[in-house]
């Protein structure tokens, strides 16, 4: 795979092997579950954590940030939202050495945080976005 590609999909199977949500690409998620899917946050179900990646700051080293936009919505419970967003944060905030699908995170941590309102079911949603520190090799780069 590519690192970015690694990085994300890493970072869902982290979330999912520390309880905060099920990673399954190939499942259907039952509506009882807080399903975490990569790139589009699809109708259903009601609890949901989307990821997107975006690049941040890369220069003619190795060092690399890539960030993650953790797209969050619990019905229509605010506290439950922000409860996902606080188990989210003690996943990822300030964690440092570490490694998903082989990508080096040197640190990650939460850059912003903002509610964005309802959807148009109602649902309650916010956004937090997370910068990943990594190592990431290439065939131009200074190590």
């Amino acid at each position: 795979m590519s690192h970015d590609t690694d990085l994300f999909r890493g970072v869902a199977e982290l979330l999912d092997a520390q309880g905060i949500g099920r990673y399954d690409p190939a499942a259907v998620l039952p509506a009882d579950t807080t399903g975490i899917v990569l790139g589009k946050v699809p109708d259903g179900p009601d609890r949901v954590l989307g990821l997107t990646p975006y690049p941040v700051a890369d220069d003619d080293s190795t060092d690399s940030v890539t960030g993650i936009q953790a797209r969050m919505r619990w019905g229509t419970d605010a506290a439950g939202l922000v409860a996902l967003a606080d188990d989210v944060f003690n996943v990822l905030h300030n964690r440092r050495s570490y490694a998903v699908r082989g990508v080096r995170v040197e640190i990650s941590w939460r850059n912003s945080q903002a509610w964005i309102g309802q959807d148009t079911r109602g649902r309650m949603e916010l956004v937090g976005n997370y910068y990943f520190r990594t190592v990431r090799t290439g065939p131009h780069l200074t190590p």
